[in-house]
């Protein structure tokens, strides 16, 4: 059999790695007299590693995080508030199996957001779905599907994917089109699915946030039931990153 039609039939099954290094991989497997199994385990290790690799790919898009830092990169001798024994072992998943969520309190600057996007990027690694969205995203989305007509698709969509982190929750007050629909998506991932917020608001102003009190417990009471909260304190990354290039910022002497 000519080396064309081989690479005609590899491409037929979606072989593609092999379709395109077929001469070189048959040029080796001969002059090393390579078993016939052995030869079939190489070529099917990397048309995984290729499957495995363009599927991450599509759950990192579909994702749609604002930037990609991993726990590996945070500063945990800076950030002295967190545990990074308990960031790692939230980093095994088991959360996400569990229903579980994952809330992340404190002033801005101290690292939530990062935290939020690497434990969302370790479960994309692990094969997991994630969503992103800031806050002030989602109350953007639910004005838009409310003119569209597409409410409906817009709480199936944020409510589908293994997990889901809302951003910056206290920045913007929701409106009450917001806040409903906030709720009804928390209720339907309730124990089936996982929710990482961060949050510059102690639970105790939450209600603030939703402009009603009832709401804000309802939404506490199924946040909380399996969930793990991190307070976060201390200095700001950014603030550091600033007196590092020498910018002291207004009102600092």
């Amino acid at each position: 059999m000519n080396n064309e039609l081989l690479t005609e039939r590899l491409l037929q099954v979606g072989f593609t790695i092999t379709a395109q290094q077929i001469e070189a991989i048959l040029e080796d497997a001969s002059k090393d007299n390579v078993p016939y199994s052995e030869f079939l385990d190489t070529i099917l290790k990397q048309e995984i590693h290729l499957l495995e690799s363009n599927a991450l790919e599509r759950r990192i898009n579909k994702a749609k995080l604002p930037y990609h830092k991993r726990i590996e990169d945070f500063d945990f001798s800076f950030q002295t508030s967190v545990s990074e024994k308990r960031i790692k072992e939230i980093m095994t998943c088991r959360f996400i199996n569990n229903g579980d969520n994952i809330l992340l309190l404190g002033p801005p600057g101290v690292g939530k957001t990062h935290i939020a996007i690497g434990l969302a990027l370790e479960a994309l690694n692990q094969g997991y779905t994630a969503y992103y969205t800031r806050c002030d995203d989602f109350i953007t989305m639910c004005k838009r599907a409310e003119e569209r007509g597409t409410i409906n698709r817009l709480v199936n969509k944020l409510s589908k994917s293994n997990v889901l982190i809302l951003d910056e929750m206290g920045y913007f007050p929701f409106d009450e089109l917001s806040a409903n629909l906030l709720f009804q998506i928390i209720s339907k991932r309730y124990e089936e699915g996982s929710i990482i917020i961060t949050s510059n608001k102690s639970y105790l102003e939450w209600g603030k946030i939703f402009g009603d009190d009832v709401l804000a417990t309802a939404v506490l009471d199924r946040l909380l039931h399996h969930s793990t909260t991190f307070n976060m304190k201390g200095e700001s990354y950014r603030l550091r990153e600033k007196q590092k290039a020498g910018i002291q910022p207004l009102g600092v002497k």
